[in-house]
């Protein structure tokens, strides 16, 4: 299990990524409240500091779930820090799920060069 701190500078929060092929013993692990746990394939969490944590096999997992999970991601982040999504007002998610998702490929593609 491996913890990467990403900073979204804009909203001054933090997106911690919990690289684990065991999200369920992750969330146990690494969790003080008791968290249910609904998909072993991936969590997210959001504590009321700003901070968020997803729980998920970064190396492995397809760039389809990834998307998929930041997409949730984005929304929870937005949401905390007040950013409606409507139709005239979508781009701050836009941009933000694609900072997110290119933090998350240079992390995948600095794994793959240690293996």
């Amino acid at each position: 299990m491996e913890k990467y701190r990403i900073h979204i500078p804009l909203y001054n929060g933090n997106l911690y990524i919990i690289d684990t092929d065991d999200v369920v013993g992750a969330v146990k692990d690494t969790q003080d409240d008791d968290y249910e746990v609904t998909s072993t394939e991936s969590c997210l969490i959001s504590k009321r500091s700003g901070d968020f944590y997803l729980y998920i096999d970064l190396k492995d997992c397809s760039i389809g779930l990834l998307a998929h999970e930041l997409f949730h991601t984005t929304h929870r982040i937005l949401e905390y820090f007040g950013v409606e999504f409507t139709r005239d007002n979508h781009e701050p998610f836009a941009y933000l799920m694609e900072y997110l998702m290119n933090e998350c490929i240079k992390l995948r593609e600095d794994e793959s060069k240690t293996d």
